[in-house]
């Protein structure tokens, strides 16, 4: 094992060891929560994403336990593999001590070192991204059964988020623009990795087919509906969004070293990189003006410009020492204050952003509702957070229901809904205002609506919410309400 290799399984080790350690200490967040949602009702697929963090959660959790750090040990899983993979293919593509440089960026930036903690579809997606690249790479210089590898990881980046459905046309790309690549393509093996990628990907396609193609209209149909208006500042937002992930001035940097990239174009190691990046980028950025994009959307655009961009800086060190070095501080600053933020109050933050605190005195609260009321009583979340969060935090870990007990959208709970659990029985119900004002249909579905006092949530003596709860008489389901 060389220098660099030592190195980097060091670096590794030391940093998920202190993400594993932090992960103990806050919280989960209302999507951790929805996924960990997710690994209790198990099945083939889910209503807005593939299957994968919710088996790795499953997993993870029956080993440590259903914990704060039972549930994030997914992410640090996945991340390990991201890890290994992003270096082993930088040192493929630009050898080994830019993939030990761009490493330690990585590990210093926002998006990859809170990846380490926080468990969503992103994290077995990423590990996947890089795998396939890697894979593809050692078909390239070697065999190509290495591409029965690389099918793997397509199939399962896929099953991690759909985005993942990107590195088949890009595998067949990458074939493509090589000599050696496209002497493969005369071969079984690219198209053995590719029956293999979809093969993974079966029970995707399996749950959709059982449930009327529920999640494939959700992620295309239903998004394509709402690119109705064009605002070019969502593309601003967008871009913003990449900037703090990524941290501001590592971001510039990417940007200034863009024009370098593409003069050096012909280099394969570098045109390998922005196969990697640029498609992603290219999509979301056409569709942004649209919609609103999330920013880990881009996710997987960063990896491999990063990797290039390492590769730019280090063949000009003399020139870009200073400012490397300048955004590597202000990303492993940002990092530091990503992490400290959520736990120390003191520390300025935007109140209403801090979406891990108060869930634990929620749940307090409700449960002493729910003893007052007496007899099993139902709990209902006016939105998918809450109902998460007060599923796990509560003391016997309840079903809870969301919209879909009142007729309306409940995401994945609609395929968790059980009249039974609902109609003629007692119950409490939460509405954060920062998911809405309303709670749509609840007045409908209760016979008599009791208001509750609120729940206020502070920070440092500001208000991160203002929880509502009712008291919920003879709940009515969906379709027997007169």
């Amino acid at each position: 094992m060389t220098r660099e290799s030592r190195l980097a399984v060091g670096l590794v080790a030391a940093a998920t060891a202190a993400h594993l350690l932090y992960a103990g200490l806050l919280p989960l967040s209302p999507q951790e929560a929805y996924y960990w949602q997710y690994a209790r009702h198990p099945a083939l697929s889910y209503f807005d994403h593939p299957p994968l963090a919710a088996w790795t959660i499953a997993g993870a959790t029956a080993l440590a336990g259903a914990t704060e750090r039972g549930v994030r040990l997914a992410a640090a899983l996945h991340s390990v593999l991201f890890c290994a993979f992003f270096f082993l293919a930088g040192r493929r593509l630009f050898g080994p001590k830019v993939a030990l440089a761009a490493l330690v960026t990585a590990l210093s930036a926002p998006l990859f070192s809170l990846g380490q903690v926080v468990i969503t579809p992103d994290d077995p997606l990423l590990a996947g991204w890089m795998a396939a690249l890697y894979f593809g790479l050692r078909a390239l210089d070697g065999s190509g059964a290495w591409l029965l590898a690389a099918g793997l990881a397509a199939g399962a980046a896929a099953l991690g988020k759909y985005t993942g459905l990107l590195l088949l046309p890009q595998l067949l790309a990458l074939l493509l623009l090589d000599a050696r690549g496209r002497r493969l393509l005369r071969g079984p093996w690219p198209w053995l990795g590719a029956a293999l990628a979809v093969l993974v990907f079966s029970p995707v396609v399996a749950w959709n087919a059982a449930h009327g193609w529920q999640s494939f209209r959700f992620q295309l149909a239903d998004r394509a509906a709402g690119m109705v208006s064009f605002r070019p500042s969502r593309t601003a937002g967008f871009l913003g969004l990449q900037a703090v992930w990524v941290s501001p001035l590592l971001f510039a940097m990417l940007l200034v070293l863009a024009p370098s990239a593409w003069r050096a174009r012909r280099d394969p190691a570098l045109r390998t990189a922005a196969l990697w990046s640029l498609p992603l980028l290219a999509i979301l950025l056409a569709v942004s003006p649209f919609l609103w994009v999330k920013g880990n959307w881009g996710a997987p655009v960063w990896p491999t410009a990063l990797l290039g961009a390492t590769a730019l800086a280090l063949r000009a060190w003399d020139r870009w020492r200073g400012p490397a070095l300048a955004a590597l501080a202000v990303a492993l600053a940002t990092t530091l204050y990503a992490h400290v933020a959520p736990i120390f109050p003191a520390v300025p933050f935007a109140a209403r952003a801090d979406t891990t605190r108060g869930w634990e005195e929620l749940a307090a609260r409700v449960e002493g509702e729910r003893r007052a009321l007496g007899g099993d009583a139902f709990v209902l979340g006016c939105s998918y957070k809450p109902a998460s969060e007060l599923a796990f935090y509560l003391p016997d870990r309840p079903q809870t229901l969301s919209l879909e007990a009142l007729g309306g959208p409940g995401l994945a709970y609609g395929n968790w809904f059980d009249p039974g659990r609902f109609s003629g029985r007692d119950g409490v119900a939460v509405l954060d205002p920062r998911d809405g004002r309303r709670c749509p249909g609840l007045e409908a579905a209760c016979r008599r609506l009791e208001p509750l006092p609120p729940l206020t949530v502070l920070r440092d003596g500001k208000t991160v919410t203002r929880f509502e709860l009712w008291r919920c008489r003879d709940a009515r389901a969906p379709g027997r309400r007169s």
